[in-house]
């Protein structure tokens, strides 16, 4: 009989208690919500007050924590009851920051005990907990009973889902929450000042783009998840709810200006006309929502506007499998963002606009979709520029290529205009013999004694001449030993002719000591400094034109420098002077020369190249170590 007793007295409190949170000494907080224990009511009238919901018997117990925006007011009640051996203060959270209005109602044994005013349309000053989230704290007596009832009022989607918190657990959230977002922060400006320094340098568009893209995704995520709230609260807290309206839908713009300035689709293309088609609507609502600031009203077009994300972020997929399809720089990184940003963000928006249900830490799923499409696209960016990277070498190898091609057809030009002379005079010392020969067999002999050095002095000048071309030309794959004086000599028998068409006088100072490195490297760079020299000679009317070469051997380097007194370099010039594509000569020059000089300097001879204005003229400076 006492055991039945018992078994009743037991059924009685699992029933009478069903619904009611009980709070014992081994209750585990880590992850303790309100949704099994609260009961909900939709007021679509939304007149009801605290004293018509006390009396109100239709409060129903569902799961559903996520409703979509509407002008109906949803309340939830609540039980508790602290048989723990002593009081305990909770803490009490609602996972979505941007709820407009949250009335709590709390009775103490059925007598009204407090009321708390919560949501982001309410200053955060008059608020106990100053925090982005509505977060409010209660001290439960022992064995006291409390009822909450809770009224939810937002022209976004309204979540009911409530968690409930010790000081411990409370704290430990808030740290980890606090450094996810500062994680999340830092990411999103390391990418965004990365992608800004890499556009400083390469000019492309959509490096721009990926920072708006980066920069208006996370200011919305910022937004939605109550940090203006927190700390802006300066501010006119209307606007910056009303701003949040339009913020998402200019984000979205960004993420679908990305595929067309990064991929570059055809404009008859079907993907162009569809991304654009979006970016059209994604302006629309933008203008909509900035255009309709004062009206709260309609605000609830949301339920509409949302389409245009939910046909966004597929779309945006789509895109990225056409871009693999077609093999285009980047797409699989660009891929693997949008799988990331579809799957994750996707759930995320449907939880926002009140389509799912919410799960234990929501706050990470857009965060973690966003780093992932930033950094994937961030990886494809990368790649975009190693392609481009690598057409820039090939096409500088080409240009280069082109302007060696170009200086071997002056040279030879240059090499035939020395030959007429040597060449004309073996002619005549030729005939002359002849007709010796012919005319007088007698002082044949005699003449020919004397022609013949003559013959040989022509002979070896042609054949010296050959020589210089040959070693200029020449292009081991190995280093050498050679004489540095010998071979800048060689270079100035090259453009004998020049030099002495434009009455240039050299002047040398060269000492004579042995280097063992790449010849041809050297001689290219001394040739294109000298050839620049002697052009700007010829550009003025200078009448005592010289360039003055010294070459000397330091303790550890070799210093070579190469100066004229032709007036100059012009101060612009001078941060563009190494550029392969620039030239101060306009349509005389191709821009190549300097820029390969510096190339042979730095990457063949380990050494550096340096330029400045004297009084008269400009001095090339070439530095690079005796030994490598």
């Amino acid at each position: 009989m006492i055991k039945k007793i018992f078994i009743l007295i037991f059924l009685f409190a699992k029933i009478t208690f069903a619904n009611t949170l009980i709070l014992e000494d081994n209750t585990d907080f880590s992850n303790l919500t309100l949704t099994k224990y609260q009961s909900t009511y939709i007021d679509k009238t939304s007149t009801f007050t605290i004293d018509d919901i006390v009396k109100e018997t239709s409060f129903k117990n569902i799961k559903k924590t996520n409703f979509k925006a509407s002008k109906s007011r949803v309340w939830t009640k609540v039980s508790l009851k602290n048989l723990s051996s002593t009081n305990e203060k909770l803490y009490f959270e609602n996972n979505r920051p941007i709820l407009d209005i949250i009335d709590i109602y709390i009775f103490k044994n059925n007598i009204p005990y407090r009321k708390i005013e919560l949501g982001d349309n309410r200053s955060i000053k008059s608020r106990e907990l100053k925090i982005r989230k509505s977060t409010y704290s209660l001290l439960l007596e022992r064995n006291t009973n409390y009822t909450i009832y809770t009224m939810h009022k937002s022209y976004t989607s309204i979540s009911t889902y409530w968690k409930v918190y010790d000081q411990y657990n409370f704290i430990t959230a808030t740290t980890i929450e606090t450094i996810a977002w500062g994680i999340f922060s830092g990411i999103i400006i390391a990418l965004i000042l990365y992608n800004l320094a890499v556009y400083f340098t390469i000019k492309e568009s959509y490096f721009l783009v990926y920072i708006g893209l980066a920069l208006f995704l996370a200011i919305y995520q910022f937004k939605i998840n109550g940090f203006y709230y927190q700390f802006f609260n300066y501010l006119d807290i209307k606007w910056i709810d009303d701003i949040n309206w339009s913020l998402g839908f200019f984000a979205q713009i960004f993420t679908l200006l990305f595929p067309l300035t990064f991929f570059k689709p055809s404009k008859k293309s079907f993907v162009y006309k569809i991304l654009m088609f979006l970016v059209f609507l994604n302006i629309c609502a933008v203008i909509f929502y900035l255009s309709v600031l004062e009206y709260d009203e309609f605000k609830l077009y949301t339920n509409y506007t949302d389409l245009i994300t939910l046909l966004t972020m597929p779309t945006l997929f789509c895109v990225s499998l056409w871009a693999i399809y077609n093999k285009l720089s980047g797409s699989l990184y660009y891929f693997l963002g949008q799988f990331s940003f579809l799957f994750l963000i996707f759930y995320g928006v449907f939880v926002n606009t009140g389509y799912l249900e919410p799960i234990s830490h929501m706050w990470v799923i857009i965060p973690l979709g966003i780093i992932l499409d930033v950094i994937f696209i961030s990886l494809a960016l990368f790649t975009k520029v190693k392609l481009i990277e690598k057409e820039k070498k090939l096409n500088e190898q080409l240009i280069i290529s082109q302007a060696r091609f170009t200086t071997i057809g002056q040279n030879i030009a240059d090499l035939v205009h020395q030959w007429k002379t040597p060449i004309s005079q073996l002619g005549s010392e030729v005939l002359l013999l002849k007709a010796m020969h012919s005319l007088d067999k007698k002082n044949f002999d005699d003449s020919f004694i004397e022609t013949l050095p003559k013959i040989e002095d022509s002979i070896k000048f042609l054949n010296n001449t050959m020589d210089d071309i040959y070693n200029f030309y020449s292009n081991p794959k190995q280093k050498e030993k050679f004489l540095v004086k010998d071979e800048l000599e060689s270079v100035l028998r090259l453009l004998e002719n020049k030099i002495k068409d434009n009455n240039i006088t050299i002047i040398e100072e060269l000492e004579s000591f042995t280097y063992e490195g790449y010849k041809t490297s050297l001689t290219n760079s001394f040739m294109v400094i000298v050839e620049n020299a002697i052009y700007e000679h010829s550009q003025n009317e200078n009448s005592d034109k010289k360039i003055f070469i010294t070459l000397k051997e330091l303790d550890d380097e070799i210093l070579l420098m190469i100066e004229d007194n032709a007036g100059g370099i012009k101060e612009e010039d001078f941060e563009n002077l190494y550029d392969i594509d620039y030239s101060s000569k306009g349509k005389n020059g191709s821009g190549v020369g300097l820029a390969l000089t510096k190339r042979l300097v730095e990457n063949r001879l380990n050494g550096t190249i340096s330029v400045a204005n004297t009084k008269n003229g400009a001095v090339f400076k070439i530095v690079f170590p005796k030994y490598d």
